[in-house]
């Protein structure tokens, strides 16, 4: 079996170089990616993927996103030199990065459509978006020009969440504690930028857009009869704005909009929650994915778990090569073994 993992990260030297000497970059990458070598250094990283078989990795960049530690005038500087490096490693390791997805200076949305189309004509095979930008939700119009190139040209949009410490849990509080932040508040996130992108339209308006929700989707499958019928009343907790249109704005209901995503298996390993989410958007819109490097072993956890419980989930031969790699290869365009 062939696995393609679609959903991992990785710093180019050069780029990670620069990163760590931008102002105020290292309270953001912070010790643990520092203490990750995975991340940034490449001969680490050709080795892990040469110690599973038949193992491949479409690469995309780590947080933080550009927006937080570089203004809209630098952002597109560190775009191009991210990108630039991520091509370079896919036109030398083919075999071992089969592809690479674009990161994007979304604090300049005009600088960041540039910089996607540049990223498509140099080889990038997707774009990497995060949850918010800066505070903004992705369904902010400024934003919209860059998911209509990515229907246009059918190429898939990575959601990533990007919530940081800084937004509490708490009202009362001016910070989250104990990572709350990232552990509950990542699923939180990506899933109400779900929300944000079908009630405001931007699903509707690009039917068939390819948009892989990273960690299986979120909070979506688990909760998807309180979706049905929490939503199917929607505006009545609402008193000052008319939500009244939004239902049949999206032409079917709220819980089918939300089978429009894409999920991956990136789960720490987990085996449940990959069962959960099948269930929900189905073999057809489930990418394998592992989140590699964030583990204690520099990622090998996460890859070693994920496999194992994807070769032990009961599905039949022609899903589980659709979900190692068969989804990968027609969303990305990588040319099957």
């Amino acid at each position: 079996m062939r696995y393609i993992d679609c959903f991992n990260h990785f710093f180019p030297p050069a780029f990670f170089d620069k990163l760590l000497a931008a102002p105020g970059a290292v309270a953001n990458i912070g010790k643990r990616i520092r203490g990750v070598p995975n991340i940034y250094q490449l001969e680490p990283r050709l080795r892990q993927v040469e110690a599973y078989e038949n193992y491949s990795q479409v690469l995309s960049l780590g947080l933080p996103a550009f927006d937080v530690f570089a203004g809209p005038n630098e952002s597109p500087e560190y775009a191009r030199l991210a990108n630039d490096g991520l091509a370079e490693i896919h036109a030398k390791y083919p075999g071992h990065f089969p592809g690479y997805v674009a990161g994007l200076p979304m604090n300049n949305p005009d600088a960041a459509a540039r910089e996607a189309e540049r990223a498509f004509k140099n080889g990038a095979c997707g774009l990497q978006l995060h949850a918010n930008v800066g505070g903004l939700p992705l369904d902010d119009p400024r934003f919209f020009p860059i998911f209509e190139m990515a229907h246009r040209l059918d190429k898939p949009i990575l959601l990533h969440p990007s919530r940081d410490a800084g937004i509490p849990d708490f009202a009362a509080e001016d910070k989250s504690r104990f990572e709350i932040w990232t552990i509950f508040g990542w699923p939180f996130e990506t899933s109400a930028c779900m929300a944000r992108l079908v009630f405001s339209g931007v699903m509707s308006r690009l039917p068939g857009i390819k948009i892989v929700t990273h960690h299986m989707g979120a909070m979506i499958p688990f909760f998807d009869a309180r979706i049905a019928i929490g939503w199917s009343t929607l505006g009545s907790r609402t008193s000052d704005e008319d939500l009244s249109h939004i239902p049949a704005m999206l032409g079917k209901p709220v819980l089918e909009c939300f089978r429009d995503f894409y999920g991956d298996t990136a789960l720490c390993g987990g085996r449940s929650g990959i069962v959960c989410g099948l269930d929900f958007f189905g073999a057809d819109k489930v990418l394998f994915a592992t989140d590699s490097p964030f583990d204690p072993e520099g990622g090998h956890i996460y890859i070693r778990d994920t496999l194992k419980a994807i070769r032990e989930i009961p599905l039949s031969d022609a899903d589980r090569a659709k979900i190692c790699h068969g989804n990968a290869e027609r969303l990305f365009g990588i040319a099957p073994a």
